[in-house]
C-alpha cells in the first residue's frame, strides 16, 4: 500500500494551489496530488475565454508545469479516480491503483455538470462544458457548426455566446427563468445584459426550456415547451454544476450539497479538510454556509487549508472574486447579493464604467463593477469583509467623485502584555471612550488579552468595568515612606502571597509538602481565581455578536507555533483568555481542547501582526498601546540589564516592510509598463481581472498612534508585578493623562 503524508484527491487549481502553499510553509513529507483527469492541473476560467476562442495553447492554461512539481518534490498521480474513503483507516481506495494511506487528506474534486434528463439527450454535438477536453471538443466543433443552442442563460453561458458568434455561429440561449443572469438579483443589470446580447446578434429565449432533442446520430434540432423548433448542431448544456462527492458514500463525513466543512475548511474528521467547489463551508462575513464556483475562492480556500493542515488554525473569510467576459467588456462581482435589500448605483452602464452596491443595514454585502478604478474595488472588498457601516456616508456613496479607497474604515486597538502594567491600558480606554474613540477591532496578548476581552464584552463603555477588574486584582501593601521601597515591597508581597483573585502560590496550599512537590512542580502559581473573575465581567456568549472583534494569541507549547483565537471564528472562553496570559514559569500552561498553551508574549508581544492578518490593513485606524520603551539609555547596574532585558524583549515592533514595499512599487510599475504595449482591449480586460486588483489596486494607508507607558524615575525590573494598590492606581492615572493628550492631537489632527 501507498503512504502518503498528504494526500491532494482533485485535479484542480484549489489542490495545485494547496501542494505549493504546503512547500511554501515548509511541510517535509510526501505529496501526492490524485486526478481523474490526464492533465495537470489547468485554470478553469479560459475553457470559455482564451482557449474556447483558440487563442491559447493547452499549455498556457496549466496552473503550473511538470517541471515544478517536481523540484518541489509534489507527486502527481494523473488518470486515476478516487472511489471510496475510509476515514478510521485514513485510506483511499483508487480505481486504478489500488489503496492510498495518508496522514491528512484534502478533498478538492471539485463539481460536476447536470445533464439533461431527455431522449436523446446522448447525441453526438451535445456539449457540457467543465473540463480542458470539454472545451476543446466544443472549439473543433464550432469550426463547422452553424447554429447552437445554449441551454441556461448564466455566465458561462453568455461567455461561450460570445466565442462563437466571434466564429460566426448563430447562437440562441435558451433560459427556463424570466431574465439572464438571474445570479446578479438586479433586474438593471440583467436588463443590460439582455439587451446587449440582442445588439450582438444573441438571441435570448427567456422563460422557456428545451423539452425535445432531434436527430439520428447528432443532434440536428431541439424543441422547445412552446412548440419552436430550432435548428442545432452545436447543443451545450449549461444549467448547473453539483459537487463531486459521490465516491464519498459510505464515509461518515457529513456531506450536504457538498463537504460539510467548518471555518478551518476542516471536515467532520479532523484529518479531512475541504476546498473549492466541493466545501459547503460556514462563511463568517455573511454568518451562512455557502458553496462557491468561483476560480479565485478554489486558490484562496487552497492556500488556506493547506496552512490549517499545518495546524495555523486560520479562518476563512476571504471575499471571493468572480470574472466574466462578454463580448467587448469585462466585469467583477464579489461578495453575494443574497441577503441585500437596496442597490446604489455609480456611474452609468450606457458609458461601460459603472458599479452597483449591493447594501443591508448600510452595510454593503456585495459588489458588481465593470471598468471602475481597481482601487475602488479594493476598498468595497474591505468594507465587505469586515462589515463596515456606511450610514454616514449614503449621500456620498452614488457620487463618482467620493474616492472609495479613502473612506475611513475600522479603528484597531493593539493592547501588549506586561503584568500590573496593564493598568496603563485601562486607563487609555477611559481616555479613548471620553473622546468617543470606540474601537471596531482589539488585539491583545497576556495581560491585554484580559483587558480586551473585557472591552469586547463592554462594548463602548467598558471604562467602569476595567475599573473594578483592576480594584479586584490589587493587593493591599502597608504604608511606606520612600518611593521605591514602597514598590519593592508590593512586588515582593504579589510575589509572595499572590493576587487573591488572579494567581495564588502554590507553596500556600501545600507548605507541609512543599520540598517534595517542588519537584514536580511546572509552575509557581495557581492561575484558576482569575477564570472566575473573567466570566464575572466578560459575557462570553455574547462576544460572537459584539461589534468589537476579539482577537488574542498563545503559543502551543508543543509545537511552538502561535495560534489566534478570533471571537468572530470560534466560541471563545475564559480559558482562551488565560491561555494568553500563561507566562511561564510563573503560571501553568492552560489546556483547550487537548491542546496545550502558554503567554502568546513569549512569541510576540505585538499582536498587530495578527490584526492585519486576520483582518487587513487597508484603512485601519490603529491605535497601540505600548507598554515597554523602545529607546532607553545604557544600563549601569544589573538591575537596569534586567529591566532594559524586559523592554526588549516585549516592547512593541511594527514589521519593517520598507523593503518589501519598495519591491512590490517596482513590481506594479513593471506590470503597468508592460500594459503599455499590450492591445488597449486586452489591456482593459487584464485591469478587471481579480489579481490585478488585489495586486495593483491603491487602498488607504493604514495609520498609528502610539500611546507609551513613561517610564517612571527609579523603575525596576519588578514592576510588572507589583499589583499594590498605588502602582495600579499611578498606571491608570498615567494611561488616562498620556492618553487625554495623545487622542486630542490624533483626533485634531
Amino acid at each position: 500500500m501507498k503512504e502518503v503524508d498528504f494526500l491532494l484527491l482533485g485535479g484542480g487549481l484549489a489542490n495545485a494551489t494547496a501542494a505549493e502553499t504546503l512547500r511554501l510553509e515548509g511541510a517535509k513529507g510526501s505529496i501526492l496530488l490524485l486526478s481523474a483527469e490526464d492533465t495537470l492541473p489547468y485554470h478553469r476560467p479560459p475553457l470559455s475565454k482564451e482557449f474556447l476562442r483558440g487563442e491559447w495553447a493547452e499549455d498556457r492554461v496549466l496552473v503550473y508545469d511538470a517541471a515544478f512539481y517536481a523540484e518541489q518534490g509534489i507527486e502527481t498521480m494523473l488518470g486515476t479516480r478516487a472511489v471510496a474513503v475510509d476515514p478510521a483507516r485514513k485510506i483511499v481506495s483508487t480505481d486504478k491503483n489500488g489503496e492510498i494511506a495518508y496522514g491528512q487528506l484534502l478533498i478538492a474534486t471539485g463539481a460536476r455538470p447536470y445533464r439533461l434528463d431527455l431522449p436523446n439527450a446522448n447525441l453526438a454535438g451535445i456539449y457540457n462544458l467543465r473540463t480542458l477536453a470539454d472545451s476543446a471538443a466544443i472549439r473543433a466543433a464550432a469550426e463547422t457548426a452553424k447554429n447552437a443552442v445554449i441551454i441556461g442563460g448564466s455566465f458561462l453561458s453568455l461567455e461561450v455566446a460570445t466565442a462563437l458568434r466571434r466564429k460566426g455561429v448563430r447562437v440562441t440561449v435558451v433560459e427556463f427563468r424570466d431574465t439572464v443572469f438571474p445570479r446578479l438579483r438586479a433586474p438593471s443589470l440583467s436588463a443590460f445584459f439582455h439587451d446587449y446580447c440582442y445588439r450582438n446578434e444573441v438571441d435570448v429565449m427567456l422563460n422557456e426550456t428545451v423539452a425535445k432533442i432531434v436527430g439520428r446520430n447528432k443532434v440536428s434540432k431541439v424543441v422547445t415547451r412552446s412548440g419552436s423548433e430550432l435548428p442545432c448542431d452545436l447543443l451545450l448544456v449549461a444549467i448547473g454544476v453539483q459537487p463531486e462527492t459521490s465516491f464519498l458514500d459510505g464515509s461518515g463525513l457529513d456531506l450536504d450539497n457538498g463537504i460539510l466543512v467548518d471555518r478551518h475548511l476542516q471536515s467532520s474528521n479532523p484529518a479531512i479538510f475541504a476546498a473549492g467547489d466541493v466545501a459547503n463551508f460556514f462563511d463568517p462575513v455573511f454568518n451562512r454556509r455557502r458553496r462557491i464556483e468561483h476560480w479565485d475562492n478554489a486558490i484562496k480556500q487552497g492556500r488556506l487549508a493547506a496552512r490549517n493542515m499545518l495546524g495555523q488554525n486560520l479562518v476563512y473569510d476571504d471575499i471571493s472574486y468572480f470574472f466574466c467576459d462578454v463580448f467587448d467588456f469585462s466585469f467583477e462581482f464579489l461578495g453575494s447579493p443574497r441577503t441585500a435589500d437596496e442597490h446604489v448605483g455609480r456611474g452609468s452602464l450606457d458609458s461601460g464604467s459603472y458599479a452597483l452596491l449591493y447594501m443591508k443595514d448600510n452595510v454593503p454585502r456585495g459588489l458588481f463593477t465593470m471598468d471602475r478604478p481597481a482601487s475602488e474595488t479594493k476598498a468595497v472588498e474591505a468594507m465587505i469583509r469586515y462589515r463596515t457601516n456606511l450610514y454616514d456616508l449614503r449621500q456620498a456613496l452614488g457620487d463618482t467623485a467620493t474616492p472609495f479607497d479613502r473612506l475611513p474604515a475600522q479603528t484597531v486597538l493593539i493592547l501588549q502584555g506586561g503584568g500590573a502594567l496593564g493598568a496603563f491600558e485601562a486607563g487609555v480606554v477611559k481616555a479613548m471612550e471620553e473622546d468617543q474613540v470606540y474601537p471596531d477591532i482589539v488585539a491583545g496578548v497576556s495581560i491585554g488579552a484580559f483587558n480586551g476581552a473585557i472591552i469586547a464584552g463592554n462594548p463602548r463603555h467598558a471604562t467602569e468595568a476595567l475599573e473594578s477588574f483592576w480594584r479586584e486584582l490589587v493587593i493591599l501593601s502597608p504604608p511606606v515612606p520612600d518611593e521605591a521601597l514602597r514598590r519593592g515591597l508590593g512586588a515582593w508581597q504579589t510575589a509572595s502571597l499572590g493576587s487573591p483573585h488572579f494567581f495564588r502560590p502554590r507553596w500556600l496550599s501545600a507548605p507541609m509538602d512543599f520540598a517534595l512537590l517542588s519537584k514536580n512542580w511546572t509552575s509557581f502559581y495557581d492561575t484558576s481565581p482569575v477564570l472566575d473573575l473573567l466570566e464575572k465581567y466578560v459575557d462570553f456568549a455574547g462576544l460572537a455578536s459584539s461589534p468589537v472583534r476579539l482577537l488574542v494569541s498563545a503559543v502551543n507549547v508543543e509545537t511552538a507555533q502561535i495560534e489566534i483565537f478570533d471571537s468572530y471564528a470560534q466560541a471563545l472562553t475564559p480559558k482562551h483568555i488565560l491561555a494568553s496570559g500563561s507566562l511561564p514559569p510563573a503560571f501553568p500552561w492552560t489546556t483547550i481542547d487537548g491542546r496545550n498553551y502558554w503567554d502568546g508574549g513569549i512569541v510576540s508581544n505585538s499582536p498587530l501582526e495578527l490584526v492585519i492578518d486576520r483582518c487587513g490593513a487597508v484603512g485601519k485606524r490603529v491605535v497601540i498601546v505600548d507598554l515597554f520603551a523602545n529607546k532607553a539609555a545604557l544600563p549601569t547596574n544589573l538591575m537596569e540589564v534586567l529591566k532594559r532585558r524586559d523592554e526588549i524583549l516585549y516592547a512593541e515592533r511594527i514589521r519593517n516592510d520598507v523593503r518589501t514595499r519598495e519591491i512590490v512599487l517596482d513590481f506594479q510599475s513593471l506590470v503597468r509598463d508592460i500594459l503599455v504595449d499590450v492591445a488597449p482591449e486586452a489591456a482593459e480586460r487584464l485591469m478587471q481581472r481579480p489579481r490585478y486588483i488585489q495586486l495593483m489596486a491603491e487602498t488607504a494607508p493604514m495609520t498609528t498612534l502610539r500611546i507609551a507607558r513613561p517610564p517612571e524615575p527609579g523603575e525596576q525590573p519588578s514592576r510588572d508585578y507589583d499589583f499594590s494598590a498605588q502602582s495600579i492606581e499611578d498606571h491608570k492615572q498615567s494611561g488616562y493623562a498620556v492618553g487625554k493628550q495623545a487622542l486630542g492631537s490624533w483626533i485634531k489632527g
